[in-house]
């Protein structure tokens, strides 16, 4: 394939993928083909944890990638060195260099030689203080780099950046225009990888899971419950979003008398990064000691005052002897209350009533 040709199609896709229109993946097949490799990857590194967040691959078979973002990341410092670099940067190794670090040694020798890759080639396409995202090519050999597509690289180059920046800022528009329909102290939407990674979230989130007795928390940029056997059932549920592309709710237990449920959805173009594996997640936080006002629910279900103060009370968990004692009405009158209250409703029973209730509760 002409380099003119292999050119325009990877500079279509890294344009495809600014617009919404293609994914990350899409960039990796064609940066292949443009840069001369086996095989290239999109990968960004967590600073703070010094873990991988996500990885598009194209060339390499699953238990390559699996093994370095398990393990064998903690050792590449072909990237880690330009940590402190601006976004456009571009880095190399290869397995004929002197490695003088102990990392490097053990990253070409246990890792790239045993899967006969020999050179990688990478550009910084963000750096901040969190992440650096980076797309990366690999080659079985050794390649001397020419200045003859000096012009086109660097073209290309700006286009990642740009492309990178224009998705980001897309999720960014739509989690903060969706959470203005949102009440930070009770609730919040994210966007996270199949793994917990967090890519983002709306304002407020931090402060919804911050208390110190939340069992749902934010911690180094992972959505993270406190009890092992929640945590496993969190990621599986995330997992199988990605997977079936249906979705799925899942309640998760926190402080006594509280808990958060759990909507997770597979994302459209305009808030999934340009990555497959991204997951939108809203989260509620609900409290058995939210009840729903007497006005509400003499507004909502066309209630009397007592109808309305009877209801509000039952919700609260009284009982109608109970509420007899608080209310100072004797039993029958309340019963007969409580009558016009299920008619009026549609209910058959009390405990259908005071589920319709939990819908007002704030």
């Amino acid at each position: 394939m002409s380099n003119d040709v292999s050119f325009r199609r990877a500079s279509d896709a890294v344009r495809a993928v600014g617009a919404g229109d293609a994914g990350w993946l899409d960039v990796v097949h064609t940066a292949r083909e443009f840069l001369g490799a086996d095989a290239a990857t999109f990968l960004c590194h967590d600073k703070q944890s010094r873990s991988v967040r996500f990885v598009e691959q194209s060339g390499h078979e699953a238990r390559l990638i699996e093994e370095y973002a398990q393990l064998y990341y903690r050792y590449d410092d072909s990237a880690r060195r330009f940590w402190d670099a601006p976004a456009g940067t571009w880095y190399s190794s290869s397995i004929a260099l002197k490695h003088e670090s102990q990392n490097d040694r053990v990253f070409w020798n246990e890792f790239m030689r045993p899967n006969q890759l020999q050179q990688l080639v990478g550009v910084l396409i963000c750096n901040d203080d969190d992440t650096l995202t980076a797309l990366s090519i690999q080659r079985t050999h050794v390649v001397e780099p020419t200045f003859a597509n000096t012009a086109k690289i660097a073209e290309y180059e700006r286009q990642l950046t740009a492309a990178f920046a224009a998705r980001r800022a897309a999720a960014r528009a739509s989690l903060d225009a969706l959470s203005q329909m949102l009440d930070p102290t009770l609730e919040g939407l994210l966007i996270a990888s199949p793994d917990g990674w967090v890519l983002a979230y709306a304002p407020g989130l931090d402060v919804l899971l911050g208390g110190n007795d939340s069992q749902l928390i934010l911690n180094q940029r992972r959505l993270v419950h406190r009890q092992p056997e929640w945590q496993n059932r969190l990621t599986n549920s995330l997992r199988q979003v990605n997977v079936s592309r249906q979705p799925a709710s899942l309640v998760l237990p926190d402080s006594w008398g509280h808990a958060y449920r759990t909507t997770l959805r597979p994302l459209g173009s305009q808030m999934n990064h340009g990555l497959r594996a991204a997951v939108g997640v809203r989260i509620e936080r609900r409290s058995i000691f939210n009840v729903p006002s007497e006005t509400a629910l003499r507004q909502h279900f066309s209630l009397t005052q007592a109808e309305a103060r009877l209801f509000h009370h039952l919700v609260a968990g009284l009982t109608i002897g109970e509420c007899s004692e608080v209310l100072g009405l004797g039993t029958s009158t309340l019963r007969t209350q409580l009558s016009a209250i299920l008619r009026k409703t549609g209910c058959h029973r009390q405990g259908e009533l005071l589920r319709l209730a939990t819908m007002l509760a704030p």
